[in-house]
Parts: C-alpha cells; structure tokens; sequence
C-alpha cells in the first residue's frame, strides 16, 4: 500500500467524495447515519481527534454534538474542504496517522473512522493513538473486513476494484492488533447489517429503514473495535515499550562494535 496513492486518490476526488459514495442514493444516505451514529455511541466525552477527515463529514457531525475536535488529513485538498466545512469549529491539521504530531496523553478519544485499513503499518498508528490518549482514553477504529472471495467477485467485476489498495481485518484479527498495542477491547463487532456496497447502491429506502433493526449483523462488511487506555494496559504498554528500546539499543551497540 501507498500513502503516495491515497493522497493522489483523495486529492482527485475532493469534493465529489461525499456524493459519490452517500449522496447519490437514499440507500447511501441510510449507511452515512448508521455509521455515524455508532461511532458517536461509542465515544466518551472530551477532546477527540479524528484520523483521515476526508472532506468533514464526520468533523461536522462531532462538532455539532459538542466534541471538542481535532481533526488529522494526509490529503492536503481534503484538509482544506473539512477546514471550510468548519468555519472555524474545531482544528485540522494536515498530517501523518502513523506520525502522530501531537503530545502525549491529550485526547479522550481517537477515532478513525474506515481509514484504518489503509495504513501501511497499522500498528505504529495504534502504538501513537496509546501515547496520545490520557489515563483511560479510549479508541474507536473502523474498517472493511475481509470477506472470502472478494477477489474472484471483483474479477467478475460484480465488486468494484479499488483505486487505493488496502488491507482488510476480519473483526478478531483487528482486535488483535489493538490488544497487543496495549487497548482492553471493549467491543468488537460489525457496523453494518448488510454488505457496504448493497446500501450504496439501493436507490430506495423504504423497506431498509422499515425492516433494517431486525436484520442479524451476519453480512455485514464494516467492521469496529473499540479498546480502551486502562490502568493496567498503560503499565504492560510501558514495559513493551522498554523492552523494544532495548532491544534496538542492543542491536545499534552490535552494529557499532
């Protein structure tokens, strides 16, 4: 994966983003409120960043319901349309998810709304979402999950390709990686009912917002874990953390010698 490609990608898309994927259909419409509800569920109050704002759908959303919000963009033309969409509410900084530019122990929450899953080296994120968040912070990290056969699906182009690639996480694979980094899961699960591009593509909503809250969470293809900074993971964070150094350390003196 390229971060070189995303940029590119997002740069070019700028403001049609939103209405390609939630704008042209009701049914796209529908998916945009699940999604955003469901990450607002999950969030503790306070001061939040936000990784990959794209063009502030969500930046908009969290600000209106009184989060104190910082958001973060690697695509300089999105930075700067989620920045308008603000006028002035909240901050975005153009930068790095895996660089995280901030101190250490300043946020509530991080989320990172289906952004995660086109990080090169999703752990170094998450090792720099644990630093940044205070005693008890918690993160929020959505994804597109892997689904058996999507590639023989999209050779038959009955799936679209997509431009950028990316990595998809089954939902325990994802809860893995967050544990490991230090976070206690407190919930792991899907986001969605139904396939992402069945939502997009259905032009009428009727029968899905009549019938959708009964529907199992079985075919669902967005996946979420939330995982918090606990006292206890916060000291087993530390010590691997001592450990890696040292590690690094032995291995420099090594290369020295």
């Amino acid at each position: 994966m390229s971060k070189s490609d995303a940029i590119r990608n997002y740069d070019r898309e700028g403001k049609n983003y939103d209405n390609v994927r939630y704008g042209r259909t009701k049914g796209g419409r529908f998916f945009s409120e699940l999604e955003l509800s469901k990450t607002l569920g999950m969030l503790q109050a306070g001061k939040t960043l936000h990784i990959g704002t794209a063009t502030g759908r969500v930046s908009l959303y969290l600000v209106e319901r009184g989060h104190d919000y910082v958001g973060l963009e690697i695509s300089g033309v999105m930075a700067r349309i989620a920045k308008e969409k603000l006028n002035g509410s909240g901050n975005i900084v153009r930068g790095d998810a895996e660089h995280l530019p901030f101190k250490q122990g300043i946020f509530d929450n991080v989320v990172c709304v289906r952004a995660f899953h086109f990080l090169p080296e999703p752990t170094r994120f998450l090792w720099d979402a644990f630093e940044v968040l205070k005693a008890n912070g918690r993160l929020i990290t959505s994804f597109e999950k892997r689904v058996v056969g999507r590639a023989f699906f999209e050779k038959l182009r009955i799936v679209p390709s997509h431009r950028v690639p990316r990595k998809y996480y089954y939902n325990m694979e994802a809860a893995r990686l967050c544990s490991r980094t230090g976070f206690e899961i407190r919930f792991k699960g899907n986001v969605t009912k139904l396939p992402l591009l069945v939502y997009w593509r259905l032009r009428k909503d009727y029968l899905l917002r009549r019938f959708h809250h009964a529907l199992p969470y079985w075919f669902g293809t967005v996946g979420m874990i939330v995982g918090d900074k606990t006292g206890n993971a916060s000291s087993q964070q530390t010590g691997t953390r001592s450990i890696t150094r040292d590690t690094s350390a032995d291995a420099n003196r090594k290369a020295n010698s």
